[in-house]
Parts: structure tokens; C-alpha cells; sequence
């Protein structure tokens, strides 16, 4: 198993040879029960992988006595540079700073700078941004681009529903295919057998009105090495592909409804 581990941990070499920090990106869409625990245990497994993590959360404002990215953006962070040094693990509210981001990333003109610029100029550390977010924040932050978003599903009816929609969001409006999360209930029997419901659910529902295909990740989150195990594998594909900020070029701009069709099913 040690091989294996670090045989996956290759593919993360290349983010070490960027010259500021990568980001990754969650969904925010009203399951903070199972999205904030998960959101937490994601962080502490990138720490534990050697990589500081600062967290963008758009569900937070900032304010006086806890100031975050509206006041990095503004240099009022207690210092005079334009870039932030986290500690191993921070969390920045963000949902001023973001709503402010959120007009500059439809003009894509050499006379405007796009969110991600902004963000690569601010984090110049080799770490990571995780920005979590409403879908719509993100469409608007991350549209075009290559980002994968983790969306999670779990075994609720309202959590189906509000995934669904973030999921229908994200491929139209945004071009973004999400990493798609199934989170199991931990007190169920016989998990294995049960733990396709949610997920099958969703997944007929894309392909059926969306016309995609998805492959969900099963996972349970119960206390243990096994999910200490997944929750590491979990953080190295979402670094595997979260976007290098001080590269970031818009890959191209999507017009709504764009991710319809044969181009929107995954391969």
C-alpha cells in the first residue's frame, strides 16, 4: 500500500514547479452537514501531503473583527504587500471579496485582469487556495476554465436535489465537469450494496437531461485508517488538477447552455 501511495503522489510533483499557489474549488449547495466536516478533513489531508492551505469561504463575510479577502484585496491585512502568507491551515472569509471579483471575470480583455490573476497575485506561496463556493459564484469565478470542482451527493432527497441542480449549473452555464462526490451514510448496513442509490439517482438524472455521463466516487467518511486512506487519495486527484493561479489564462469563454450536447459527456 506504501508503494502505491507513493506511486499517486508522482502526479503531484508538477505543482511544486509552479511559481505561486494552486486552486481548488468546492461546492457550496446547502448541505453544510456533510459539506463543511468533509470540507475540513480535505484541508488536514493536504497539510498532511506538505502543502499550506488557505480557504476562501464565500459563506462568510468579513468584518471589522474578522477581516479576510475584501481587506487582502484592499492591502488592509496588517501590512503594507500585496500578498498573504498563510500559516499551515487558514480560513478567510470571503464573500465580500469574491462578490467583488465576480464582474471581472466576464470581461476577458487585456484591459481588465481576471479574478484568477488577481488571486495568483495575492497567494504567492506554494500551497493551496480552496475556494468554497455557491455554484453560481463559481460558474462565474471559474467558468471556461479547466477547473474540477468537487460536488458531493448524499444519501438525502434534498441533498439529490440541490446537487442536481448544482450539477446542471456548473455544465451549462460554467463548462465545468465536477469531481462528483458520493458521500455514504455511516450508519447504514451493508453499505456496499446500499451505497449506489444516491449516486445512481443523480447519475440517470445527468444523463437523462443533461445528456452526461458521471462516475461518482463512493466514500465513507466513518472514523478509521480506510477513510483516513480514501480522504488522502481524494485530496491528491483534486491537486492533480486544481489550476495553477500564477498561470492562469482563461481557456475559453462559454456562452450559456455550451456544455449541451456529445462535447458535455465525460470520457
Amino acid at each position: 500500500m506504501h508503494e502505491a501511495l507513493h506511486h499517486q503522489a508522482t502526479g503531484l510533483v508538477g505543482l511544486s514547479r509552479h511559481s505561486g499557489a494552486s486552486l481548488v474549488a468546492m461546492v457550496q449547495h446547502g448541505d453544510d452537514s456533510s459539506e463543511m466536516p468533509l470540507l475540513w478533513q480535505l484541508c488536514n489531508a493536504m497539510v498532511g501531503l506538505g502543502y499550506p492551505v488557505t480557504v476562501l469561504d464565500a459563506t462568510q463575510s468579513e468584518s471589522a473583527p474578522n477581516p479576510g479577502l475584501s481587506e487582502l484585496l484592499e492591502y488592509r491585512f496588517g501590512s503594507t504587500q500585496g500578498e498573504y502568507s498563510p500559516r499551515d491551515w487558514s480560513v478567510l472569509p470571503s464573500a465580500q471579496g469574491l462578490q467583488r471579483m465576480r464582474p471581472l471575470a466576464g470581461t476577458h480583455s487585456k484591459h481588465r485582469q481576471h479574478p484568477l490573476e488577481r488571486l495568483g497575485e495575492l497567494f504567492t506561496h506554494h500551497g493551496v487556495v480552496v475556494l468554497y463556493a455557491g455554484v453560481d459564484m463559481l460558474v462565474d469565478l471559474l467558468g471556461g476554465t479547466a477547473a474540477r470542482p468537487l460536488l458531493t451527493v448524499a444519501p438525502r432527497s434534498t441533498s439529490l436535489l440541490t446537487s442536481y441542480i448544482a450539477l446542471k449549473r456548473l455544465l451549462r452555464k460554467g463548462g465545468l465537469e465536477p469531481t462528483l462526490l458520493h458521500m455514504m451514510e455511516p450508519t447504514a448496513q451493508d453499505q456496499q450494496a446500499q451505497a449506489p442509490s444516491a449516486a445512481y439517482s443523480l447519475t440517470e438524472c445527468a444523463r437523462n437531461f443533461l445528456n452526461y455521463d458521471v462516475n461518482p466516487i463512493a466514500m465513507d467518511l466513518s472514523p478509521g485508517p480506510q477513510s483516513e486512506l480514501d480522504l488522502r487519495r481524494l485530496a491528491m486527484r483534486l491537486l492533480e488538477h486544481a489550476l495553477p493561479l500564477r498561470e492562469h489564462t482563461p481557456a475559453r469563454t462559454l456562452p450559456t447552455g455550451s456544455a449541451q450536447g456529445p462535447e458535455a459527456r465525460s470520457h
